[in-house]
C-alpha cells in the first residue's frame, strides 16, 4: 500500500503532462500558421517592390535612350552647321544662303524648334525664323557667355529657357564658332521644343507613376505635367540621386513629399537625367488588400482550431472511439479524394498532366500572356510510327515506350514554368510561357534530341529507333487568336513535320 500512492501520483502527473502537451500543441500550430503567413506576406511585399523597381528601371532606360537619340540628332546638325559657317565669312550677307538650310532642318526634325547664328557681339546674323526683331541680341544668355569664355568646341546643353522668338519653353544646345585664327566668332544655337518631349513621354504607359526629366540640373518636364516646375533648379533631386549615372531607391520625393520607389538613368552623352517614380503606397495597395484578406482567413482558421480543440478536449473521453472511427473514415475519404483528383488531372501511365489539366493551364497561361504582352508557344509532339511499334512489340512495351518518351521530353524543359502534358494516345503537348518562336524552337529541338538519345529500338521505323515529330506555334503579344487556334496551328505544323519525313520540328507561320 505504501508503494501504490507514489505510483498513482506518477501516473496522474504523466496524464496531466499529456493533456498539457495536447493543449499547447494547438497553440504551437497556431503560432506556426501566423509566423508562416507573416513570412509569406513579407516575401510577397519584397517581390512587389522588386517588380516595381524593375519596371521603373526599364522605363527610365527606354525614355533616356529616346531622348539621347533626339538630342544627338540635333547635335549632328549643329556640328554640320559649325563646319560650314567657319569656312565662310560670319556676316548676315554671307550667311543669307544658309537661311533656307536652317528652315529645312527645322521642318524635317520634329524635336527641333529653331536654329540661330550669333556673331561675336551676340547679334543675330542667321536664323530659321522668317523674321526677327531689329537689333536682336543674345549676348546676355548664359550659353553665349560660356562659349565666349570657354574655348571648348563641344556642344553645351543648358537648362530650359523661354525662347525670345516664340515665347515657349525650349532646351538650348549650342556650339562655339571660331574665326580662322581660332578666336571667338560667335555661337550656333539649336532649341529643342519641350512640347515635343512631353509628347514623347505621353507615349509611355505609366499607370499611377511619374516621369521627371532633368536637364543641366534643372527641371525640364514631367508627366503628369507641372508647368510651374519647368526651368526651376533641381538641386534637391540631384542631391538625392548623387553622382551615379543610374540607380534606384526608395525615398520621400523632394518635389511633392510622397514616398516613392524610383529609378533613374542619365543619357550617355548629355547632362539629362530621366527619373521614373511610383508612389510606394500605390504600388503596395494590392499587396495590402491581399494581406488583409489572407491574414483574416488565417486568424479565422486559428479561431476554428482553438474552438475545435476546446470542444475535442471536452468530449474526448465520451467520444474517443467514435472520433477514432471518424478519423479513419476521414483519412480514407481524403486518400480517395486525392486519388480521384490525381486521376482527374494526371495520366496514370506516364504520370504527366492529362489533356483536361492542360486545357485549363493553357487557358490561364494564354490569358495572362495576352494581358502582359508576352509571347506564348505550344508544341504538339507525336511518337513516329507508334501504332507499328505497338503492333510489333506489344502493348506492354508500347506502354514502356510512352513512359520513357515522357521522361525524355520532360527532361528537355529547364524552366519551372515550362509545362508538358499527355494529350492523348501517343501525343504529348508542350506549353512554353514567355517564350518566343526562336526560344521555343530551341526547346522543341532539345525535346526531339532527348528522345533520340534514348535509342529505343524500333524495327518498323526507317530510323531504326523511336523518334518524335513536333509541331510548333507561337502566339505573339496582341495576336487576335484564341487557344484553339494556337493548338490548331501547332497540330498543322506537326502534320507538316510528318509529311517532311518525321523526326523533326515543324514550325507554324505566325
Amino acid at each position: 500500500m505504501d508503494d501504490a500512492g507514489p505510483t498513482n501520483r506518477l501516473v496522474e502527473r504523466r496524464g496531466w503532462n499529456g493533456k498539457l502537451w495536447v493543449r499547447w500543441r494547438v497553440y504551437l500550430v497556431m503560432l506556426a500558421l501566423l509566423a508562416t503567413n507573416t513570412a509569406l506576406l513579407w516575401q510577397d511585399r519584397h517581390r512587389v517592390l522588386e517588380h516595381t523597381h524593375v519596371a521603373n528601371t526599364n522605363l527610365a532606360h527606354a525614355v533616356s535612350e529616346r531622348l539621347e537619340g533626339a538630342i544627338a540628332q540635333v547635335d549632328q546638325i549643329l556640328d554640320a552647321l559649325v563646319y560650314e559657317i567657319e569656312r565662310s565669312e560670319l556676316s548676315a550677307a554671307a550667311l543669307a544662303p544658309l537661311q533656307p538650310i536652317l528652315v529645312n532642318h527645322v521642318a524635317r526634325t520634329e524635336q527641333l524648334k529653331g536654329l540661330f547664328v550669333y556673331d561675336a557681339t551676340g547679334a543675330w546674323v542667321a536664323t530659321s525664323e522668317p523674321t526677327w526683331p531689329a537689333g536682336a541680341n543674345n549676348a546676355d544668355r548664359p550659353y553665349f557667355k560660356h562659349h565666349k569664355d570657354n574655348q571648348s568646341g563641344l556642344v553645351l546643353l543648358g537648362p530650359p529657357i523661354v525662347s525670345r522668338s516664340s515665347g515657349r519653353w525650349v532646351l538650348p544646345l549650342s556650339r562655339r564658332l571660331n574665326d580662322r585664327d581660332g578666336a571667338f566668332a560667335g555661337v550656333v544655337l539649336a532649341t529643342l521644343d519641350l512640347e515635343h518631349v512631353r509628347h514623347v513621354l505621353d507615349r509611355f504607359t505609366l499607370g499611377g507613376g511619374a516621369i521627371t526629366v532633368l536637364a543641366a540640373g534643372h527641371h525640364m518636364t514631367r508627366r503628369p505635367f507641372v508647368g510651374a516646375d519647368v526651368g526651376k533648379s533641381a538641386r534637391a533631386v540631384m542631391d538625392l540621386l548623387g553622382p551615379h549615372a543610374s540607380g534606384s531607391g526608395d525615398a520621400r520625393s523632394p518635389i511633392d513629399g510622397v514616398t516613392r520607389l524610383y529609378s533613374f538613368e542619365k543619357t550617355r552623352s548629355y547632362p539629362v537625367r530621366v527619373i521614373v517614380a511610383a508612389a510606394k503606397a500605390e504600388a503596395l495597395r494590392g499587396w495590402w488588400l491581399n494581406s488583409l484578406l489572407q491574414s483574416t482567413w488565417v486568424l479565422l482558421l486559428c479561431i476554428v482550431l482553438k474552438r475545435g480543440n476546446d470542444y475535442t478536449r471536452k468530449a474526448m473521453r465520451q467520444r474517443r472511439e467514435a472520433e477514432e472511427r471518424i478519423r479513419s473514415a476521414h483519412s480514407a475519404l481524403a486518400q480517395a479524394n486525392q486519388s480521384l483528383e490525381k486521376l482527374a488531372q494526371f495520366d496514370e501511365l506516364t504520370g504527366l498532366p492529362n489533356r483536361r489539366y492542360f486545357s485549363r493551364r493553357l487557358a490561364k497561361t494564354f490569358k495572362q500572356a495576352q494581358r502582359d504582352g508576352r509571347p506564348t508557344s505550344a508544341a504538339m509532339v507525336d511518337v513516329d510510327h507508334f501504332k507499328k511499334y505497338n503492333d510489333h512489340y506489344g502493348h506492354v512495351e508500347g506502354d514502356r515506350c510512352l513512359q520513357l518518351v515522357a521522361q525524355a521530353l520532360q527532361s528537355a524543359l529547364q524552366r519551372p514554368d515550362d509545362f508538358i502534358a499527355r494529350y492523348g494516345g501517343e501525343e504529348f503537348v508542350l506549353l512554353l510561357r514567355d517564350t518566343d518562336a526562336r526560344g521555343a524552337a530551341v526547346v522543341a529541338e532539345a525535346a526531339r534530341a532527348a528522345v533520340a538519345r534514348l535509342a529505343l529500338p524500333h524495327a518498323m521505323s526507317e530510323l531504326g529507333v523511336v523518334s518524335v515529330s513536333l509541331g510548333l506555334a507561337t502566339a505573339s503579344p496582341g495576336a487576335k487568336e484564341d487557344t484553339a487556334t494556337l493548338i490548331q496551328r501547332a497540330d498543322a505544323a506537326l502534320y507538316m513535320a510528318k509529311q517532311q519525313g518525321r523526326n523533326r520540328v515543324g514550325v507554324s507561320d505566325p
